[in-house]
């Protein structure tokens, strides 16, 4: 689905993938605001279509947040090789992450031109199939060991939390920031009925693949109005992640 010349919905394509199961994709190489209200856009239309407006909310806060942490993943990729200091390198990776915040926030147009030189994409995927809801948020580059343990230590442990205010008295983390979106995204896949399986972040040889599988028989919402208060009066409180 072209998105970079005209952000204009196309509904009936939209309906047409969902009728028959297409899947739908959206790429940017710098994620800026406009491409993250188009896919908000897409995503109710989708939802609509599939009868899951219900879901909105939630899966608009999912999608975004995993795909701003791919966004991330490749800005810092760009930053290790400019600075040349190798990720897969323990002594690397704790001096690269001690100035990488403050310097890519300051100077960020920089950094997602060379994102977008490089060919560093985000790329989301869209399908339903067989009354599943399939998201894909790929980026390609490969996450290293250490960052994949980081993830999943981070989703083990918001496994553990039932409601917001429990995390945010034990999550308020970390050196890189991204702990706390990960476990409101655990939370907010909870609040819908939905358990652990089905979501994951895994690695192939190119690509870092965030996936989110919805089974519409599976799915209830319950108390949106209150979590999404919750949330909203929690997140606003603190101070933002880069």
């Amino acid at each position: 689905m072209p998105v970079a010349q005209e952000l204009v919905v196309d509904e009936a394509k939209i309906k047409k993938a969902v009728q028959n199961g297409i899947p739908l994709t959206i790429t940017s190489y710098t994620l800026p605001h406009e491409i993250e209200m188009y896919i908000e856009e897409v995503l109710t239309v989708f939802l609509r279509n599939a009868g899951q407006e219900k879901l909105k909310d939630y899966v608009v806060y999912c999608v975004q947040e995993l795909a701003v942490n791919a966004k991330k993943a490749n800005t810092k990729r760009v930053y290790f090789m400019e600075r040349g200091l190798d990720l897969n390198n323990p002594e690397d990776y704790k001096l690269g992450l001690t100035s990488f915040k403050e310097e890519t926030l300051s100077n960020i147009a920089h950094y997602l031109q060379l994102q977008k030189g490089k060919g560093l994409y985000i790329k989301l995927s869209l399908q339903l199939k067989k009354s599943i809801i399939h998201i894909e948020i790929r980026n390609n580059v490969v996450v290293t060991k250490t960052e994949l343990i980081r993830i999943h230590d981070k989703l083990a442990r918001s496994r553990q939390y039932n409601n917001l205010e429990d995390a945010l008295s034990q999550v308020l983390d970390d050196s890189e920031g991204a702990g706390l979106g990960l476990v409101i995204l655990v939370l907010m896949l909870k609040k819908i009925g939905l358990d652990e399986d089905c979501f994951d972040i895994l690695a192939t040889d190119k690509e870092t693949v965030a996936r989110i599988i919805i089974p519409l028989d599976q799915t209830q919402v319950e108390n949106v109005s209150i979590m999404a208060s919750t949330v909203v009066d929690n997140v606003n409180s603190l101070p933002q992640f880069p």
